[in-house]
């Protein structure tokens, strides 16, 4: 009887895991911060460019 009840559980959590969707990743914060400044950077390098 317990190897059913076991069964049941890694079904229901096998279930619930395919409902709650992909992993979520973690994310770096210095990788972003660096991004957002090489696309500031950027922006302002093309409008120096289109000003000059």
């Amino acid at each position: 009887m317990a190897s059913v009840e076991a069964a049941h559980g890694a079904a229901a959590a096998e279930e619930k895991s395919a409902r709650a969707g992909p992993r979520r990743v973690p994310v770096d914060g210095r990788a972003v911060d660096q991004a957002v400044a090489y696309v500031l950077m950027a922006a302002a390098l093309a409008v120096t460019y289109l000003v000059h």
